[in-house]
């Protein structure tokens, strides 16, 4: 996507398993990853925030900037690139996969946290701590 309305019908409970950006993106207001859909037959979901070529090199890494990130679909990640802002995670299986958040990442409850996977080269500034 390189627009931010499409960008937000796309991580909405009514848009589809992996949202793309083509651009850096930015939002004044809080953004909600929402809705349970599947990749291979498992839960998944993907903020990619990049391009690739056909071997799935990373071409281009992109920021996507908001205040507020809720992450509501499990199994989701971030991948690629950059968001700017706070991640407050509601949902089992959140991970960063070769992306940084330049905030914090909130977990509603211990077990979101203990699913919280940044082996794969996530990384984030801030904190990363569970906040009712």
């Amino acid at each position: 996507m390189d627009n931010e309305e499409a960008f937000k019908k796309a991580i909405s409970a009514d848009g589809t398993w992996i949202a793309a950006t083509l651009k850096d993106l930015s939002f004044t207001e809080d953004l909600v990853l929402d809705g349970q859909f599947t990749n291979k037959d498992k839960p998944a979901r993907k903020i990619a925030l990049y391009t690739q070529d056909a071997e799935h090199n990373i071409t281009n890494s992109y920021k996507l900037t908001a205040p507020k990130l809720t992450i509501k679909s499990k199994n989701a990640r971030i991948q690629g690139g950059t968001f700017i802002g706070d991640v407050y995670v509601e949902a089992d299986g959140f991970s960063l996969v070769n992306a940084t958040v330049e905030g914090n990442v909130y977990f509603a409850d211990a077990k979101y946290q203990s699913t919280f996977d940044t082996s794969d080269q996530g990384k984030v500034t801030g904190v990363t701590e569970v906040k009712k």
